[in-house]
């Protein structure tokens, strides 16, 4: 029997290691341009399409609180791939704020549970998507306050209240368009498989 988790394990974590970097290379090679395109200001730090958040939040749901380690890893091999400024020596923030986006989600979803709101998948195969939607943006409120704390002086105090909206809102539109993506997906299957 724990051989059966640990092998359900390791390929839940390397599916969320590959899918955290894939999406994070979409978003800097194809989201982050537009963005630059049309916002210009902050996209570094911030975008209003953030497809990764999604694989966070679908991760915690799927694997609960070990999800942590492998979001922390594969989220500091995507900050210093992509987000990381190339100039200076490395600061405690270049730790942190990676740390914060993997751990958003994990910590949502159990601060629920400990309020009595169990997003986990449950037995019975029915998924509350309202809920866990509600969990993808209350992991996005605890990543958005805690990653503006510590983005603090790499961009100017009157843009903060932006950063700070624009995390929510990127976080949030990234889990619904990948859910979105998903249950379409998930329909196709489903309709070929009873063909």
């Amino acid at each position: 029997m724990n051989q059966y988790f640990s092998k359900f394990f390791l390929h839940w974590f390397v599916l969320i290691f590959l899918t955290y970097l894939g999406l994070i290379a979409v978003q800097y090679l194809v989201i982050m341009p537009i963005e630059t395109m049309m916002v210009k200001r902050n996209v570094a730090f911030v975008s209003l399409l953030y497809l990764p958040h999604a694989v966070r939040v679908l991760g915690a749901w799927m694997v609960g609180p070990k999800s942590v380690l492998v979001l922390i890893p594969a989220s500091i091999c995507g900050y210093f791939l992509t987000m990381r400024p190339d100039t200076g020596a490395f600061t405690p923030a270049d730790f942190i704020i990676p740390m914060i986006g993997a751990l958003c989600a994990p910590v949502a979803f159990e601060l629920m549970r400990f309020v009595r709101i169990d997003v986990y998948p449950k037995s019975t195969g029915v998924i509350s998507w309202r809920t866990l939607v509600f969990a993808g943006l209350f992991s996005s409120i605890i990543n958005s306050f805690f990653s503006t704390l510590f983005l603090e002086g790499r961009f100017p105090i009157e843009d903060t209240f932006d950063v700070l909206t624009r995390f929510i809102i990127g976080d949030v539109m990234g889990l619904v368009i990948v859910l979105v993506l998903l249950i379409g997906v998930l329909k196709l299957f489903r309709r070929f498989a009873s063909v």
